[in-house]
């Protein structure tokens, strides 16, 4: 009894010559080894007692492997921890998953979690999301998050520390801190599809609640002598309803899920059809309490359990273009000029930008400032984004080349830089040169030392809705997978976001994690080849490109 007390409270001693002739390791089944001894690293007794310190670790590192990256799912699982027998927990704990997650990605990789560098879907992730995607109903797809990573391009533009339950920053482990970014594949078409769709809805607010109003009225001369209405209660049919049966109908409270259900419920109506049901649906009224008001979110969530999924994207539509023109209008008025002239000197290119907060304008840029990367970000308010754009424009109006800050251009190699595409970003009278964004660094170039590729008639703001963020140690995990390669970003990626995927995917620059037991079976065959890459020196020169 006293040596198997020493054992457990000793974990990691070596054993006696006796004692290996009668222990084994529970999960190899050997006996000690002079490397590698026999430890008791939780309550059990008997065969299940010993094992070897290696053997655990081989354990625990199966187990997270197996787990879902997701840190949502993280304390599901606590077969790492605890032992599956006695339920006591290992006195030998995992490695932290940051840590884990950093070997099979390797130290290179991890590093390049950082902001300026671009995360680039794998085709064969693509792929397989489409097909997946294949098999789902409406409803199902708007509630994944598939479609956001299809092909997706994410410019990592922040990282934010942990914060404890109080909003404070905590001084925990790096893998708990989040990485934030956009999708520079995301652009969307906020336009009409559907020519007068934005008469269909209406926000309105009263008596403290806000509500959301689905309307749409009645073509004059649609009188009762028209409608076959004989029993005068504003139905086309032969029964003796009430008219307050119609009044419940026109306003369906939250409250009353089958009411507004009934309503919104067409999943696949084609949007020709949803026309002409609009002609005939009389105001629908959505009634929001005021908790559920207060909070942007919830109210979207809302939203999208009451309506259809094509009538919610008609609201995405119509909420995306209110936010725009509100911001037209806003800088109009600050700079006392009519809303014509802003919307003349700024484009808005309006992105779906990732999962969370989709519904807000969640980062702004703008191309072509004086910065060394070739543009400037700005958070949350569209409007000081086009403000800035707008002082830039007026600043190239009387431009006699016809050039602006955002144009691209490919700058002639020289005895220090070889040949490279850059976006203009400032102009020195006093020494007669522009100032060119490039993969090396901002250049000094005179007119005549670069060629033009594609000049903007108006400065360009990028309008991202939502972001896409990840703990570190969870992203780090989906590079393990396969689903993800790094390369740094450039600032055609940005000025020409249009290109962005294309570019990483052809340009040779992607690195994508080892093979490892995180390889995911179905990215096997696509990454052997990058793992040729690897060790050939590429990863160096994407990580680093900038610096040369």
């Amino acid at each position: 009894m006293s040596t198997r007390r020493r054992a457990r409270a000793s974990p990691t001693r070596e054993k006696t010559t006796t004692e290996e002739d009668a222990d084994a390791c529970r999960f190899c089944f050997e006996s000690a080894r002079e490397d590698d001894p026999l430890i008791a690293p939780c309550a059990c007794r008997g065969g299940q007692e010993y094992i070897h310190a290696k053997c655990l670790l081989r354990w625990q590192r199966m187990v997270v492997v197996q787990a879902p990256t997701h840190p949502a799912f993280w304390n599901e699982d606590t077969r790492s921890n605890v032992c599956n027998v006695c339920k006591e927990a290992f006195t030998t704990p995992p490695p932290t998953r940051m840590t884990l997650m950093s070997s099979f990605t390797g130290a290179e990789i991890a590093a390049m979690c950082a902001v300026g560098h671009l995360l680039v879907s794998h085709a064969a992730f693509s792929a397989k999301l489409r097909e997946k995607l294949q098999d789902m109903n409406p409803a199902m797809r708007r509630i994944c998050s598939y479609e956001y990573w299809i092909e997706g391009t994410y410019l990592i533009t922040e990282t934010r520390a942990s914060s404890d339950e109080a909003g404070e920053s905590s001084e925990g482990d790096v893998g708990d801190d989040t990485i934030v970014a956009v999708n520079l594949n995301g652009r969307c078409d906020v336009s009409e599809f559907i020519q007068g769709e934005s008469q269909l809805f209406e926000i309105v607010g009263a008596g403290g609640q806000s509500r959301v109003r689905l309307r749409q009225e009645f073509e004059e001369g649609n009188d009762d002598d028209d409608d076959n209405d004989d029993d005068n209660d504003g139905d086309n049919d032969d029964d003796n309803d009430d008219d307050n049966d119609d009044d419940e109908r026109n306003t369906a409270d939250v409250d009353d899920a089958d009411v507004t259900n009934e309503d919104a419920d067409e999943d696949d109506l084609p949007r020709d059809e949803i026309a002409d049901d609009a002609e005939q649906t009389p105001e629908l009224v959505i009634e929001v309490p005021e908790d559920v008001a207060d909070d942007r979110e919830a109210f979207i969530e809302h939203l999208q359990q009451l309506l259809s999924p094509s009538i919610f994207e008609v609201y995405q539509r119509f909420r995306r273009r209110r936010v725009i023109e509100d911001a037209y209008d806003e800088v109009a008025r600050e700079w006392r000029v009519t809303r014509q002239d802003v919307e003349n000197a700024v484009e808005i290119e309006p992105f779906d930008g990732g999962p969370c907060d989709h519904d807000e304008v969640a980062l702004c840029i703008v191309v072509g400032t004086d910065t060394s990367c070739g543009y400037t970000k700005v958070e949350g308010s569209l409007a000081g984004a086009i403000s800035v754009a707008f002082r830039n424009s007026r600043a190239y109006a009387d431009s006699t080349d016809g050039l602006r800050a955002g144009a691209v251009v490919t700058c002639a190699a020289t005895a220090d830089v070889r040949e490279a595409v850059g976006v203009l970003c400032g102009f020195s009278e006093e020494s007669n040169t522009w100032n060119v964004a490039s993969p090396f660094g901002v250049l000094k170039r005179t007119r005549e030392e670069f060629e033009v590729l594609r000049s903007p008639t108006r400065a360009k703001v990028l309008c991202f809705f939502g972001t896409a963020q990840w703990n570190r140690s969870q992203l780090l995990g989906e590079i393990a997978r396969g689903h993800w390669g790094l390369t740094k970003s450039e600032p055609v990626d940005v000025a020409r976001a249009e290109t962005a995927y294309r570019r990483a995917m052809d340009s040779g620059s992607l690195v994508f994690a080892p093979l490892t037991e995180m390889t995911e079976e179905f990215m096997r065959d696509e990454l052997a080849e990058m793992s040729r890459i690897r060790s050939s020196g590429q990863l160096d020169r994407a990580g680093s490109s900038a610096s040369h």
